[in-house]
């Protein structure tokens, strides 16, 4: 009987461990289902990483030339500065030097003025002297005229 009960017992245990290595198993093959659902992703992670530098580094390059044009720009405005200055201080004298010539064309009108002012004095005094010769003359006229009359009567006298 004892050997029945040793037999029934190793039959027990074999269940026993039969059941215990089912379920080693089914756990064996959860964690190994788990082991490869994070290995996936793992990978998958790791492409991600890989993508996001890659996205990383070709934000940077792109950082970088707008950082360039934004420098070629700032020297392109400061370039138009220079002009503009430039170009103001040309119109400036520009406009000084159109002011300086209304300036002389106002002086020249006025010099212009007085000359003809003075042309007509001149025209005006022309003839007075014109008039003073005249009767100059006829004075000479009379006055010999008279000289001739007092020669005449000293003559009768």
């Amino acid at each position: 009987k004892e050997k029945d009960f040793l037999q029934e017992e190793i039959i027990k245990m074999k269940r026993k461990i039969e059941e215990e290595a089912k379920i080693a198993t089914t756990s064996l093959q959860k964690l190994q289902a788990k082991a490869d659902d994070l290995q996936a992703l793992v990978t998958m992670k790791s492409e991600k990483i890989l993508e996001m530098e890659s996205e990383r580094k070709e934000q940077e390059t792109i950082r970088m030339k707008e950082i360039d044009m934004l420098i070629e720009l700032r020297d392109i405005v400061e370039d138009q500065k220079t002009r503009i200055a430039s170009l103001e201080e040309e119109v400036e004298r520009g406009d000084s030097a159109q002011r300086s010539m209304e300036a002389q064309q106002r002086l020249l009108c006025e010099a212009e003025a007085k000359t003809a002012e003075a042309e007509e004095t001149v025209e005006k005094w022309k003839a007075r002297m014109a008039e003073a010769e005249l009767i100059m003359k006829e004075m000479e006229a009379k006055i010999e005229q008279e000289e001739e009359e007092n020669r005449m009567l000293q003559e009768m006298i």
